[in-house]
C-alpha cells in the first residue's frame, strides 16, 4: 500500500487514500493497520470493530 496524497474525493475536498500496487484506491475510513505486519491492506471482518489482513492473515480488533 501506498499513501496518497489528494486521491479519495469526498464532495469538493480531496483527502489521502492508500493505493494497493494494482491500482485499487482505498478510503483510510475503511481501513486500518495490521499490528502485526504493518500493512494497511485490511478488511473489516463480520465481528463488529474486527480486522482482517490481506496481506499476513492475522485478525485484530481497535479498542475504543
Amino acid at each position: 500500500m501506498l499513501w496518497t496524497q489528494n486521491a479519495w474525493a469526498q464532495g469538493d475536498n480531496r483527502a489521502a487514500a492508500y493505493r494497493c500496487p494494482n491500482g485499487h484506491v482505498l478510503d483510510p475510513d475503511t481501513t486500518r493497520q495490521c499490528p502485526g505486519c504493518g500493512s494497511h491492506d485490511t478488511t473489516a471482518a463480520p465481528e463488529a470493530g474486527a480486522f482482517k489482513c490481506n496481506r499476513c492473515g492475522n485478525q485484530f480488533t481497535i479498542g475504543a
